[in-house]
C-alpha cells in the first residue's frame, strides 16, 4: 500500500490479521508503505504532497484522473516518468524479497509490482484489493494482475469495461475495519467520556480525514458561532493550527452560552465510538469515511470530493438516499434545519468473502 489516507493502510491491515488468523504461523505477511520500503523517496515524496494538496488543489486530481481515462491502456507509459525510481527501486525491492503472494491496496504499487515480475522474471501472483468502493477506473485496471477483489457491482462493471477479464473479478464484502466494530461503552458512559449533555439536540461528527482539511471545518464553525442548535464533534486529525484555533474559539464563546456545543478533538482513541454516538457524519468524500459511515448506519453529509472515485461515492449516497452533498454553507445549514429521510444500509462488512477468495485463487493456482 501507499500511506496516503486511511482508505489504503486499513484494509491492506485487516487483510494481514484475517491471514495471520487463518492461517497462523505458516507465514510471514508484512504490510509495507511500498515507495517508502523500497527507497524510492521522490516518489514517496511527491505523492504524499499531492495528497495533501488534493482537497486544496482539487483541479489536479481530477485532470490526472481524466488523463489516465484518455490514454488507457498506456496509463502507466504516461505515468511512468513521475515516479521513475518507484518502478526501478520498487522492482529490485520485490526481486530481493522475491514474495510469495503480493496484495496491493494501492493501483500504483500494483503497477511496480507487474513491471518487476516483467523485468526480474518473477511468479508471485498480483492480488488486487480496489479500495475505492465505487470505482474501478484505468490506474486499477492492471492487465497482467492475477485477480481482483472488489466491493461493489459498480466496480466490477467498471474493470470489465477496462478490459479486465470477468473470470479474473471476485465480488466481495468490504473489509471491516476496527472503526466499524461496536463500542464496549454504553451511549450514557460515551456521553459522559465526550463531554456531552443528554439532549434532544443532533448530534453531528466532523471528519476529514487524518489531515484535518476541507470546509466541512469553516461550516461547523461557522453554524456553531450562528448559534444553530446542535452538538458538533470535530476530529482536526493532524491539523493541530485547526485544533488549537477551535478551541480557542471554545474558550472564548463558552461565556455566551451559544445553543450549540463544539468539542474539538484531535486524534481519537476509538473512531467507532464517534460514530455511534452521532446521528450523522459531516466530511468530504473518502472511501474510509463513506464506508465506516455506513457500517455504522449513519448518514454521509459530504461537503467536497477531490477526484472522480470520491464523486462515484456521492453518486452512490444520492442515489440510494444514504446521504447528502452540500458544497454550499446555504445548503449544508438548509439540510440540518430540514433533514432528510435517510434510508439504513444494510450489507455486510468482513474478511471472510476476501479470504474465501484467496482460498478459492489458491486451490486453482497453488499460490499460498
Amino acid at each position: 500500500m501507499i500511506e496516503v489516507g486511511y482508505g489504503h493502510k486499513g484494509p491492506a491491515l485487516v487483510i494481514k490479521d484475517a491471514l495471520d488468523g487463518a492461517f497462523p504461523g505458516k507465514h510471514h505477511i508484512e504490510v509495507i508503505d511500498f515507495p517508502r520500503a523500497a527507497g524510492a523517496l521522490r516518489t514517496d515524496a511527491s505523492i504524499k504532497a499531492a495528497w495533501n494538496a488534493a482537497l486544496q488543489q482539487p483541479w489536479m486530481v481530477r485532470a490526472s484522473y481524466a488523463l489516465m481515462e484518455s490514454v488507457y491502456p498506456h496509463s502507466g507509459s504516461v505515468l511512468y516518468p513521475f515516479i521513475a525510481d518507484f518502478y526501478s527501486q520498487g522492482s529490485r525491492y520485490l526481486a530481493t524479497a522475491k514474495p510469495d503472494l503480493f496484495i496491493s491496496t494501492h493501483p500504483m504499487c500494483s503497477m511496480v509490482a507487474a513491471a518487476a515480475r516483467h523485468r526480474y522474471g518473477l511468479k508471485f501472483p498480483i492480488i488486487i484489493d480496489v479500495v475505492d468502493p465505487f470505482d474501478g477506473y484505468s490506474l486499477w485496471a492492471e492487465q497482467s494482475a492475477d485477480l481482483f477483489l472488489v466491493h461493489s457491482q459498480q466496480s466490477r462493471d467498471l474493470l470489465i469495461k477496462h478490459h479486465i477479464d470477468e473470470r479474473n473479478i471476485k465480488l466481495v464484502p468490504y473489509p471491516r475495519l476496527p472503526a466499524m466494530q461496536a463500542p464496549e461503552k454504553s451511549p450514557e458512559e460515551l456521553r459522559q467520556k465526550y463531554g456531552l449533555e443528554k439532549s434532544d439536540k443532533p448530534l453531528l461528527l466532523v471528519t476529514s480525514g487524518a489531515q484535518g482539511l476541507g470546509r466541512a471545518y469553516s461550516f461547523a464553525r461557522r453554524a456553531y458561532l450562528e448559534g444553530f442548535p446542535a452538538d458538533f464533534m470535530v476530529v482536526t486529525g493532524k491539523n493541530k493550527r485547526l485544533y488549537d484555533d477551535l478551541c480557542q474559539l471554545v474558550q472564548k464563546t463558552t461565556p455566551q452560552g451559544l445553543p450549540g456545543t463544539l468539542i474539538p478533538l484531535s486524534f481519537v482513541s476509538s473512531m467507532a465510538e464517534l460514530y455511534s454516538l452521532c446521528d450523522m457524519v459531516i466530511g468530504k468524500a473518502g472511501a474510509s469515511t463513506c464506508m465506516e459511515s455506513l457500517a455504522h448506519r449513519k448518514p454521509l453529509i459530504c461537503t467536497e470530493w477531490a477526484g472522480q472515485n470520491d464523486y462515484k461515492i456521492i453518486e452512490f449516497l444520492l442515489q440510494n438516499r444514504l446521504g447528502s452533498f452540500t458544497p454550499r454553507y446555504r445548503d449544508f445549514i438548509g439540510l440540518l434545519t430540514n433533514p432528510p429521510i435517510y434510508e439504513k444500509y444494510d450489507a455486510e462488512f468482513s474478511t471472510h468473502g476476501i479470504l474465501e477468495a484467496l482460498r478459492s485463487y489458491h486451490a486453482v493456482s497453488g499460490s499460498m
